[in-house]
């Protein structure tokens, strides 16, 4: 007896049906790296859907030699104090440059309060509040100063975010409207993409190969690269501080990385290049730097607000390896750094009295 035939699918369909699948796989592949993201990744903080932005979560959090404390309202550090008249609230919102190890010793919002602590100001009593949390771009940090820090009516916020836009996101997404931007941008908000990203550029690349040095490393890519998303990001944080009779306070974006540091010497520094093909070299990576900060003393200049230039304070210590123990983040120096130029600055542009009105930078 003749068998009967099997069925058969035209190409068509066949592709059809295998982009399905492929689809189905990379949609359940996302669903599970969000789910990893948002609440496993990290015990101290996870993703709040209502706010759309990190939050952290209260209690202590160990991890490895490092326990970090949580208080009540969610930040990082101590109880925060009563409301009253007396009080005078500075907020720092950022990322993981300010948020440290999540403790209230080593980081520069626990310094610049011990060295408030020290001044003598009848009628007033200090209160620097650490908003920082790990992972936060301009985007998710603009959210979480709408949502936590505004309820708190500070008297100054400072502003130290911009590391996680310049690392994670590919430039070409930063910056105009084509089409290649769209699709540049759409998949920047994909965390199977930011998870392969990592991958590939932190953990594979610098085992395949070692990043340009010398002039050849700059190519010129991002000699006129603006960061457009993040600018309009930095532009609303300033709004919305202002909006509540506060005044918000820039800072910029300091590096280890020096123009004729060897390949040697940016793997003794820990430096680490940014998730995606291009600056992977120390002249186009200073560019692309350099473009951040560019853009964040051009908003300063545009709203009139201060400005601390850590960058330029960092870059002229004889070796930045004492103050950054990787690409950016601080050692407890830099932290020491950063307090003491914070609290100077804001001591001598007028910032830190109740009613005073910054005088120019």
């Amino acid at each position: 007896m003749n068998q009967p035939a099997e069925p058969q699918f035209g190409w068509a369909k066949t592709l059809a049906f295998s982009a399905i699948l492929i689809g189905l796989f990379l949609g359940m592949a996302e669903v599970g790296v969000r789910v990893w993201a948002y609440a496993l990744r990290d015990d101290a903080e996870r993703f709040d859907t209502a706010t759309e932005t990190f939050v952290l979560v209260p209690g202590e959090h160990r991890s490895g030699p490092v326990t970090a404390r949580i208080n009540a309202d969610g930040f990082a550090g101590p109880d925060l104090k009563a409301a009253s008249p007396e009080l005078f609230r500075i907020v720092a919102v950022g990322d993981s440059c300010t948020y440290g190890d999540g403790n209230a010793v080593h980081t520069y919002p626990a310094m610049m309060q011990r060295l408030l602590d020290q001044r003598v100001r009848p009628g007033i009593e200090y209160e620097v509040v650490n908003a920082g949390i790990s992972g936060l771009n301009s985007g998710l940090a603009l959210k979480r100063l709408k949502t936590k820090v505004v309820p708190l009516a500070p008297d100054v916020v400072t502003i130290y975010v911009g590391w996680n836009d310049l690392m994670k996101f590919d430039p070409r997404g930063q910056t105009g409207s084509s089409a290649a931007s769209a699709i540049a941008r759409a998949l920047d908000n994909l965390w199977l993409v930011k998870g392969l990203r990592k991958l590939i550029f932190f953990y594979v690349r610098p085992r395949l190969s070692s990043p340009a040095t010398g002039p050849e490393s700059r190519t010129g890519a991002f000699a006129d690269f603006e960061p457009e998303i993040y600018i309009d990001n930095l532009r609303e944080m300033i709004r919305t501080v202002r909006e509540i009779d506060s005044r918000p306070v820039l800072f910029t974006l300091p590096t280890v990385v020096r123009a004729d540091m060897s390949a040697e010497q940016l793997d003794a520094a820990g430096v680490v290049f940014p998730y995606f093909a291009s600056a992977f070299g120390v002249g186009d990576f200073l560019d692309l730097v350099a473009s951040y900060n560019a853009s964040i003393a051009r908003v300063a200049r545009e709203f009139d607000v201060p400005l601390i230039d850590i960058a330029s304070e960092i870059a002229r210590v004889d070796d930045p390896t004492e103050y950054l123990f990787d690409t950016m983040h601080s050692r407890p120096k830099g932290m020491q750094l950063i307090a003491q130029r914070a609290v100077g600055d804001l001591d001598r542009l007028g910032l830190l009295e109740p009613d005073g009105d910054a005088r120019g930078f």
